[in-house]
Parts: structure tokens; sequence; C-alpha cells
């Protein structure tokens, strides 16, 4: 991968939807490397790939790298997703869980 991570295009819905759709979704094993071990055993990747499938993201970016930055609705705040999508599959790289939304805009 080349380039930074700032967001270069903001994705609608309709694209989002598109982008995911029929893919198989797998959670990288540096998608985890952050959380500690008891979290680990709380934690279920199928939490992420059900974000994917069943939800819209609040705000979503192409980043200069062409990967994708999703953030999601939480209880509590919102959990950004960094994910890779190919021809078949989407890559969840990392996540993170953000008090707020970030004020992001892409730079083009």
């Amino acid at each position: 991968m080349w380039g930074t991570t700032k967001p270069v295009k903001e994705i609608t819905e309709l694209e989002w939807t598109t982008l995911v759709k029929d893919k198989e979704i797998k959670v990288s094993s540096h998608a985890t490397d952050h959380i500690s071990a008891a979290q680990r055993k709380v934690f279920k990747d199928q939490d992420l790939i059900d974000m994917i499938n069943r939800e819209m993201p609040r705000k979503a970016y192409l980043q200069e790298n062409d990967r994708y930055r999703a953030y999601f609705r939480k209880q509590d705040g919102y959990r950004e997703l960094i994910i890779e999508i190919s021809k078949n599959k989407v890559d969840i790289v990392t996540f993170m869980d953000l008090p707020e939304l970030p004020k992001t805009q892409p730079t083009k």
C-alpha cells in the first residue's frame, strides 16, 4: 500500500452497499492486535463482520492508500473500521472505538 490515510473521497450509501455486497468478509489478525487477551475473549470477530453486513456507516471515505475508513454509530460513540476491498473480499484491517465522529473532509 502506498499513500497516506488521508480521505480523498466520501463514499455514498449506494457506493458502500455496492462495495461490500456479496463479498466474503474477513478480520485480519492485525485488527485485534491492540486489544488485551481478556478483551479478545469477550470480543468476537463476528461483531465487526455483522456491522458491515447489517449496518450503514454514518460516514465512509476512500483513503489515499486505497483503503476505506468507515464510521459506525455505537451506543457510546463510534467504531471506526479500516478495510481493504478487493473483487471478492473485504478485509477488516483494524478498528478503533471513538467518543465522537471526527471532523474529517476529503482532500479532493
